[in-house]
């Protein structure tokens, strides 16, 4: 049995504005991830020992249990406390948090694989321990950082289909429900595949693109200028 391509093209227009919407919230999430992520694994690099316990607490939290689980919980706990939120911002913090649990050791592993002697080194000169890490030890973390944080960013994509579940109209609901209609069983989950196939090839294109372009440092030439 062929595929219906004309069904395909029909749909499209729908698919995309779907896709759409679980582009928005995975930029959304990993965004205000990178922020939670950067300020929680710096202080689980520089901070106390009081902070970097908890921290890690959370960290195990999220990356031990079901994103399923995080979801749900979200969901009904944000309520609870007062906080009433549309559906789609709802996705976005419930992926925030996914997100932060995993970039806060992207951070952390980052800064810790600078050169030790960096640190020492600028603490020599009197700089503080927060002036070492934001002048110092992040702006070359960032490069090494790259590649994870896109690879992170692919699997929110992913793990937004799991929204579906908090009727979040992404594109796997929207498939979904178009299934629920028509029956095209294969036309649909194919165009769906297709669409996060596109979309996480141009993010891996990016990266590639940032990391050998953009914050690619050409450390021969820096030594060749200070001799």
């Amino acid at each position: 049995m062929g595929l219906d391509f004309q069904f395909m093209a029909d749909i499209f227009p729908q698919m995309l504005r779907a896709l759409w919407v679980t582009v928005q919230i995975s930029f959304l999430a990993v965004l205000f991830g990178i922020v939670l992520g950067i300020l929680l694994g710096s202080l689980r690099v520089i901070g106390p020992k009081w902070v970097k316990i908890p921290i890690q607490w959370l960290v195990n939290y999220i990356r031990g249990t079901p994103q399923l689980v995080q979801f749900l919980i979200v969901y009904f706990a944000l309520p609870g406390i007062g906080v009433y939120l549309s559906e789609f911002w709802t996705g976005v913090v419930a992926l925030t948090v996914i997100a932060a649990g995993y970039e806060v050791e992207i951070v952390r592993a980052a800064i810790e694989s600078i050169d030790k002697g960096q640190r020492e080194a600028a603490k020599s000169i009197g700089m503080t321990d927060t002036k070492t890490l934001w002048f110092v030890l992040l702006p070359q973390a960032m490069r090494r950082m790259i590649p994870a944080l896109t690879n992170e960013l692919t699997n929110v994509i992913k793990a937004s289909a799991l929204l579906s579940v908090i009727a979040v109209n992404e594109l796997t609901k929207i498939g979904n429900k178009i299934i629920y209609e028509t029956f095209y069983f294969f036309e649909v989950l194919i165009e769906v595949a297709l669409l996060y196939l596109i979309v996480i090839s141009i993010l891996a294109w990016i990266s590639r693109y940032l990391e050998n372009k953009v914050f690619a440092f050409d450390m021969r030439r820096a030594v060749q200028e200070v001799r």
